[in-house]
């Protein structure tokens, strides 16, 4: 097993059998979001995106939730116009702001991202679950963009990634309004792709399930995915055929092959 030590200690990350799990790490305030956490959250992102032995990455909370969005603390200092932006870091794509490359750099890890959200996703804690590429919920989970409420709106990369996940239809209704949805109904929305009683358990399980897979088309796949709609047909056609063509006859695909035949008997 390999670890990353964060520098706050706001987020663990281990590594075993190409599984990467990220872990935040304040379980007594429900995991909430502070400056130290989001650049934890960076880090870790950016720790596992230079690994090429993780082949799927699960980001879950420690204790009863997943994250319970930005801490308090962080809201009384903007009431009282005492906020500071901490310092972002470089590399994080098109993202500038710290609190963003949060949720962007999970964008950026070339493996699959797999979100698991146990109890609550409010705020921020939501947009870090909409930076990954699947996601695990609660049937009873409790999940809002509710920044409306405190007169703000979501500066995580929410306003451009929900609209990706459920259409630009729900994506404002549950901007405007900050109403709080159920696991239940962010499964029919869409938001959500599984439902789980135990959705920490079920990530791993499913992230476990994907680390045992080709890598290299894993990782093609979730680019050819993410090209969907931000590139051109005859560019996307043509980015199938070089990842097709780059995946053919390598020593995974063919592994791949021959862990299929004997699943099938045929081997």
């Amino acid at each position: 097993m390999d670890a990353f030590e964060a520098e706050y200690g706001t987020v663990t990350l281990t590594i075993e059998d190409r599984l990467a799990h990220v872990e935040f790490n304040r379980p007594e305030t429900l995991n909430s979001l502070t400056h130290e956490m989001f650049a934890d959250l960076v880090d870790a992102g950016r720790f596992v995106e230079a690994r090429d032995d993780v082949a799927a990455v699960v980001l879950t909370g420690k204790g009863a939730g997943f994250c319970s969005g930005l801490d308090m603390s962080e809201f009384k200092k903007m009431a009282g116009g005492q906020a500071e932006l901490p310092e972002a870091r470089e590399g994080v794509g098109p993202a500038k702001a710290l609190a963003q490359q949060a949720v962007f750099v999970w964008q950026q890890v070339e493996a699959p991202v797999i979100a698991a959200v146990q109890k609550v996703a409010f705020g921020g804690g939501l947009q870090i679950a909409l930076g990954a590429d699947l996601r695990v919920a609660q049937p009873d989970a409790k999940l809002s963009m509710m920044e409306i409420n405190w007169g703000i709106v979501p500066d995580m990369c929410g306003t451009q990634l929900l609209p990706r996940v459920v259409g630009a239809g729900n994506a404002k209704r549950m901007i405007f309004t900050g109403e709080v949805v159920t696991g239940q109904r962010a499964y029919e929305m869409g938001l959500v792709e599984e439902l789980a009683q135990d959705a920490n358990a079920r990530a791993l399980e499913l992230g476990r399930e994907l680390a045992g897979k080709s890598r290299s088309a894993l990782t093609q796949a979730k680019m050819l995915v993410d090209l969907s709609g931000r590139a051109s047909l005859s560019d996307a056609f043509a980015a199938e055929q070089r990842a097709i063509r780059s995946l053919i006859g390598g020593e995974e695909q063919a592994e791949a092959v021959r862990k299929r035949m004997r699943e099938l008997g045929k081997g």
